[in-house]
């Protein structure tokens, strides 16, 4: 199939890159940095299961307060599950999201677990930009950026400030209705926007119970999506401490924001392999530091992740007894 043979070029391509940056910079130099963290590795573990329990305390806000309730570890199996997926395939994040649903049949109807996943996506969402806007706004005040990376912030910092001021009034007026409107002088994107009326009103509804119900619990699924962010920022300060480099908190904000804005325009990629890397080594080179560093960065950020992908395949597989990966 066309969308296979696709994602195998894609993945090829990602890998092909992310060996030629170790290429280039020297393995053994990488090798060096990544045997200096020793037990430490076992922190930036801990980091990423904190990452994990936050977004899952989101989720089970918004599902047990909203719609039908579910154990709390069986979202936490199901999440760390999603969350591998999502860095596995190319769908913009969107992949784990069906596998929730996929997994959480089981134990709820699809009709009470998919406007869950649906409506924790969109709060994860909003907090997620609100923290990158807020990690570019304090970059660019408190950390002493090059000529070069200055302007580059600032048209980041202004698009992610634009995507909060249209989602909000995308939300108030809907979203499907809105669309209609801006897109009734073009007859093409139209006939697009009514092919996808259905999705767009289930999100219009979901925006909607943000709005009658559970204020209180959303703002608190939205602070447990923030703290989950702040969370991956806490693991770029580990590992370039570890590694020698003496940044600060809104310094490591700062650099992850970026990475993760620079990941989410490459979503096309599975996984951003060679994505995540490049975008370390150059943003860390740009100030000031060996490129070894940024990209020891990425790589070590990389091992934690794959540590988790065996763990979800292992989960899904001791869950299921073998019987194979949905398709998605």
């Amino acid at each position: 199939m066309p969308g296979k043979w696709i994602r195998s070029l894609l993945v090829a391509a990602g890998v092909s890159l992310f060996f030629f940056l170790i290429w280039q910079i020297g393995f053994e130099a990488i090798l060096a940095n990544i045997r200096r963290f020793g037990v430490w590795f076992l922190a930036i573990l801990a980091v990423g299961a904190l990452w994990l329990f936050f977004q899952t305390c989101a989720w089970s806000i918004i599902q047990n307060a909203l719609f039908k309730k579910v154990p709390f570890l069986s979202l936490f199996r199901i999440k760390i599950i999603g969350d591998a997926l999502n860095v596995l395939l190319p769908s913009a994040s969107l992949g784990g999201e069906a596998a929730r649903a996929y997994l959480l049949k089981k134990t709820i109807p699809l009709k009470e677990g998919i406007p869950g996943i649906v409506f924790d996506k969109t709060v994860e969402f909003v907090a997620s930009t609100v923290f990158l806007a807020s990690g570019l706004l304090l970059g660019s005040l408190f950390v002493r950026l090059p000529e070069g990376l200055l302007a580059p912030t600032v048209i980041c910092l202004a698009v992610t400030t634009a995507g909060i001021v249209l989602l909000v009034v995308f939300s108030v007026r809907g979203v499907c209705a809105t669309l209609a409107r801006i897109t009734a002088r073009f007859p093409r994107v139209r006939k697009w926007v009514e092919g996808r009326e259905e999705h767009l009103e289930a999100l219009d509804e979901n925006l909607r119970l943000l709005y009658r119900r559970g204020h209180l619990k959303t703002a608190a699924a939205a602070g447990f999506h923030f703290l989950a962010r702040l969370v991956g920022s806490f693991e770029v300060l580990i590992i370039l401490r570890v590694l020698g480099v003496p940044v600060g908190l809104i310094q490591a904000v700062f650099i992850y924001s970026v990475i993760v804005i620079i990941n989410t325009a490459f979503f096309i990629l599975p996984g951003q392999w060679g994505v995540t890397e490049s975008a370390s080594m150059l943003l860390l080179q740009a100030m000031g530091r060996p490129a070894a560093i940024g990209l020891s960065l990425g790589v070590i950020r990389r091992i934690r992740k794959l540590v988790f992908v065996a763990l979800a395949f292992g989960l899904y597989f001791v869950d299921n007894k073998g019987k194979g990966v949905p398709r998605l």
